[in-house]
């Protein structure tokens, strides 16, 4: 299996240091060429950083036209273990190592730059390999170490909410929106652990007509993306330093949707509310009908009492009447109520006289048999009964008058006589 050397950043450091040492060393028979390597990892993570270095003594080096001293080796390359491409320099091209004469020291340093992730967790041998012109021609010395990618600590949990906090005031609404909860960390640029508080993108929609002033209905961090690590809380005021004034074309009831792209599992959070705008200035009619509705309530109240439930008994009072019938019992007593009319013939005894005097005097006789009425007023007593007898009285009176009438105009005493006999019985 070919790969590719990444040789851009080896290449420009090892320029550096060859700048450091350009003065040609003289040739030393005496020096055996060598190479040491030095070789660290620092691990986090998932991702190495290799230092590596490199000194020794070489043959010159011989480019086709003449020898010369390098001033630092010929190559070298860190393998990091997986597949992935090797990081190195490589400056053998075109150069050949001579194999005797002079020598000359040199050396390459890396401190940074070399830098590896890893895809998963496990033990990684890294390997360092370094060339320079030695014994025999191009010679290779290597140094290795062994890291250690442990498994990811979970992601912490995270989640986040949309929030729209209004009022209300005529026309014109007054909006707060809000995230809370919790996101991941963000990569923004170099930085891999950026905390910010606040949505990668957020948006707030509203009804058509409607006239928005005030705050910011749109925003968040551009050219950034989320991670699955570490766990940033939101800055509630980051969306509601001003708020969002809303002005609707008329009373109604109207949508407002917050929405926000997080670095959290579910990504999409929105909040959509209804507001109410009630009319600006209701009609009259519209307070009447409150008092109204108490006035038919009394009137439930008031059949209740039409109920004739108390008015059921007065049919029963009647009762009592029953004894009424019972009452005619003393009517008994009325025949003897005529017992006191015995006294009557003593009245008329003056009335003897009536031949003596003339007719105009029968009449004071006539007022004296009323007093008959005597038994009229024993009648009134008993009751109903007496009453009957009363009027069978009077008839009888009525008779005597006419009959003295009929007497008078007769002139004959016998007619006074009889009418007495009538009334006596």
């Amino acid at each position: 299996m070919s790969r590719s050397i990444r040789v851009t950043k080896a290449v420009a450091v090892a320029s550096l240091f060859g700048a450091a040492t350009m003065v040609a060393p003289a040739a030393n028979a005496a020096q055996e060429p060598s190479m040491t390597i030095t070789l660290g990892a620092t691990v986090t993570g998932k991702t190495v950083d290799v230092a590596y270095k490199d000194s020794g003594v070489q043959y010159y080096a011989n480019d086709g036209r003449k020898a010369m001293s390098r001033y630092g080796a010929m190559a070298f390359f860190v393998d990091y273990g997986d597949d992935s491409d090797p990081d190195g320099y490589d400056g053998r091209p075109g150069l050949t190592c001579e194999t005797t004469g002079p020598t000359s020291p040199f050396r390459d340093s890396v401190s940074s730059g070399y830098s590896h992730t890893y895809r998963k967790a496990g033990t990684y041998t890294i390997t360092a390999t370094g060339y320079f012109c030695g014994e025999g021609g191009l010679q290779t010395v290597e140094k290795t170490t062994t890291v250690k990618i442990a498994k990811p600590a979970p992601a912490p949990k995270v989640s986040a909410a949309a929030h729209i906090e209004y009022t209300v005031d005529g026309l014109t609404a007054t909006l707060v929106p809000s995230v809370t909860g919790t996101q991941h960390e963000m990569k923004y640029g170099r930085d891999k652990h950026a905390k910010y508080g606040v949505p990668l993108v957020y948006t707030m929609a509203f009804p058509e007509g409607a006239e928005v002033s005030g705050g910011a209905t749109k925003g968040g961090i551009k050219r950034a993306t989320c991670t699955k690590h570490g766990s940033v809380e939101f800055d509630p005021v980051m969306l509601s330093g001003d708020p969002v004034v809303v002005t609707f074309p008329k009373p109604g009831t109207y949508e407002v949707t917050l929405s926000a792209d997080v670095c959290t599992s579910q990504r999409i959070v929105s909040k959509t509310v209804a507001i109410v705008v009630p009319p600006t200035d209701p009609t009259p009619t519209d307070p009447t009908p409150e008092p109204t509705t108490p006035t038919p309530t009394p009137t439930e109240p008031t059949p209740t009492p039409t109920t004739p439930v108390p008015t059921t008994p007065a049919p029963t009072t009647p009762a009592p009447t029953t004894p009424v019938p019972t009452t005619p019992v003393p009517t008994t007593p009325v025949p003897t109520t005529p017992v006191p009319t015995t006294p009557v013939p003593t009245t008329p005894v003056p009335t003897t006289p009536v031949p003596t005097t003339p007719v105009p005097t029968t009449p004071t006789t006539n007022t004296t048999v009323p007093t008959t009425t005597t038994s009229t007023t024993a009648a009134t007593t008993p009751g109903t009964g007496p009453k009957v007898e009363t009027d069978r009285k009077g008839d009888d009176t009525n008779a005597l008058s006419l009959g003295v009438a009929g007497l008078v105009g007769a002139g004959a005493l016998g007619g006074i006589v009889v009418a007495r006999r009538r009334l006596q019985q």
